[in-house]
């Protein structure tokens, strides 16, 4: 049997260690660009400063949002609270006129009548609570009525005619009419403070609305390239893949070349030969 002319031997040999040639700086190369698509992929992944900066402004205006939030509460609270006392106030100082005002003489039982309501009264408007908030002004009405206790305990009404007692009478309704301001002012204070605390509970819902926009397009953003580098990572690969196959093709047709040619066995040709 013929052996293969030296030429084809030589090419095929050199052809196969190309191969393995390839192979080295095909894997040496694929491991580079992998490598530094995994820089450009944990780049990608970090946040520009300018986005990130932008999430950390709407995530602290959140927080402070939600820190004011407990105390308009408590104070919305104490107002009803004080709004519920003060109208028991407003009926007890109506029942204060009640123990001398039932005819036109006042006698020892309605002095004493008088007086015990006169304490019950002042106890309950020493009790009263006084509540403040920085952003809601309330005139102080609860403060100053609670300024009224020791006059309210310093009230005495005389056994005797109506008419002598009327400086009291006068008194009561003073503190009447100074109890009824501080009922509607409470109401409205509790009011503005539920107004401020919706208010809060939007704005919060619009930073939330902001936060998670920005956030997801982040997110979509930091995918879109991502996938955009990964393609092109595969792209690049299997171009040079396909570069080295055209080329080890192309070597494989020309050492072939140098191969002669044999007829198939029993051919004329063999016979001949």
């Amino acid at each position: 049997m013929a052996s293969d002319p030296f030429a084809f031997t030589l090419a095929n040999s050199a052809l196969n260690a190309q191969k393995v040639q390839f192979e080295l700086q095909f894997n040496k190369l694929q491991n580079s660009l992998i490598t530094r698509h995994n820089e450009k992929i944990e780049k990608l992944s970090s946040t520009p400063a300018s986005t990130r900066h932008r999430i950390e402004d709407l995530s602290k205006r959140q927080r402070k949002l939600v820190e004011t939030l407990p105390a308009l509460a408590d104070f919305r609270q104490g107002a009803l609270n004080n709004k519920g006392a003060l109208e028991k106030v407003f009926d007890e100082i109506t029942v204060l006129f009640q123990t001398f005002n039932q005819d036109a003489t006042v006698d020892a039982d309605e002095v004493a009548a008088f007086e015990a309501q006169r304490d019950a009264l002042a106890d309950r408007v020493e009790n009263l609570w006084v509540y403040t908030h920085d952003d809601i002004k309330d005139g102080n009405v609860v403060q100053y009525l609670k300024e009224d206790v020791a006059t309210i305990r310093g009230l005495q009404i005389t056994a005797g005619p109506l008419t002598a007692n009327s400086d009291v009478s006068d008194a009561l309704s003073a503190l009447q009419s100074e109890v009824n301001v501080a009922i509607n002012v409470t109401q409205n204070t509790a009011s503005t403070a539920l107004d401020m605390e919706q208010n809060i509970e939007s704005k919060f819902a619009n930073l939330d609305s902001k936060l998670l926009e920005l956030t997801s397009e982040e997110q979509a953003r930091r995918q879109a390239e991502i996938e955009k580098a990964e393609t092109s990572l595969g792209n690049l690969l299997r171009t040079i893949s396909l570069s080295f196959e055209i080329s080890s093709s192309l070597g494989q047709a020309l050492t072939s070349r140098l191969r002669p040619l044999a007829p198939p066995p029993g051919s004329a040709v063999n016979i001949i030969s």
